[in-house]
């Protein structure tokens, strides 16, 4: 864009003039037109402007509704130096562009909730763990076989070892995110991502925070409703046994 704009002004158009037929903004057109002078070794000089030294006094005074030469050569002047409103980083190219990182070398692992049945977890190993584990197991980390492990703690303690129940499956290689489905509603649960040793246990090296699943029913109500208010409102400090019921369907509802 800058050899047309350049092109064109060598031809005899003004800057107005290119702006117009390149259907741009004129602060664009005098920045492209300013650093191609600079460039090259042209300073920047003052638009046109009548010589009122080399004029006689008759013709100055012979055209009294002429524009006055100081305003003339303000208005060419405010228009030279007028600063671009072009962002700075556009002029570095596609490679000043802003790009996030492939990786941030850290342990993390997150869980999103995307519906009541399914959950986004992705994560990350840092170099250091790799390395630390290669040597412990004598494998490249590449060779280590990878596990992740679905747990449902609802109202249970994870600190405590305790789940109502787990579920452990094999990782493709190169792995780092996975949407778990189908999972159930209005339960709480925790995700790992390890490895198999060599006797086949796995070895969590991430968990994630415990996350909670939204219902996907209205909330209960009945005969049971007093104790499960009980419960919701902190008035016990465990859920009360409901008989005929399974354990904790009822509580199910509420949280």
């Amino acid at each position: 864009m800058e050899e047309k704009i350049v092109s064109l002004k060598q031809q005899g158009l003004t800057l107005k003039q290119i702006a117009e037929q390149l259907d741009m903004p004129i602060g664009k057109v005098q920045y492209a037109w300013r650093k191609w002078r600079s460039q090259h070794g042209e300073p920047d000089k003052p638009a046109a402007a009548p010589k009122r030294k080399t004029e006689g006094k008759k013709s100055m005074t012979s055209n009294s509704k002429q524009v006055p030469a100081s305003s003339v050569k303000q208005v060419a002047s405010t228009l030279q130096h007028e600063e671009p409103t072009q962002s700075p980083l556009l002029d570095k190219g596609p490679e000043g562009f802003w790009k996030l990182p492939d990786r941030y070398d850290q342990d993390l692992m997150h869980a999103v909730v995307q519906s009541p049945n399914a959950v986004y977890v992705f994560w990350e190993v840092s170099d250091s763990v790799k390395e630390t584990l290669s040597m412990q197991f004598m494998r490249p980390w590449e060779d280590l076989p990878k596990a992740f492990r679905i747990l449902d703690i609802t109202l249970l303690d994870y600190a405590s070892g305790h789940a109502n129940r787990a579920y452990t499956f094999e990782l493709p290689e190169m792995t780092n995110s996975w949407f778990v489905r189908p999972l159930d509603p209005n339960t709480t649960y925790v995700f790992e991502f390890g490895i198999r040793t060599m006797e086949g246990e796995f070895l969590p090296l991430l968990a994630s925070s415990p996350i909670d699943t939204p219902r996907a029913e209205p909330t209960g109500h009945g005969r049971f409703a007093e104790p499960v208010r009980r419960w919701q409102y902190g008035e016990v400090e465990t859920p009360e046994l409901l008989d005929t019921l399974p354990k904790y369907s009822a509580y199910r509802f509420v949280r």
